[in-house]
């Protein structure tokens, strides 16, 4: 039973990265993001402990315009 709790939770945030990739693929900016999800604007970069995904950027979206 408990480790059904552990494979939603780590399914919850693969679906949470996918999104916040999605969003910034879009061009979105990392608050509006974390607006849409109801989470910290920091919450979104700790989704990526290694950094950002390429070609994503804090301010003006994936082509850095904005």
């Amino acid at each position: 039973m408990a480790s059904d709790h552990i494979d939603i939770g780590k399914e919850l945030v693969a679906i949470k990265k996918l999104l916040i990739l999605a969003l910034a693929s879009s061009g979105m900016k990392q608050a509006h993001i974390a607006a849409a999800l109801d989470i910290d604007r920091t919450g979104v970069g700790r989704m990526f402990p290694r950094g950002a995904p390429t070609g994503f950027k804090e301010k003006g979206g994936v082509d850095g315009r904005g």
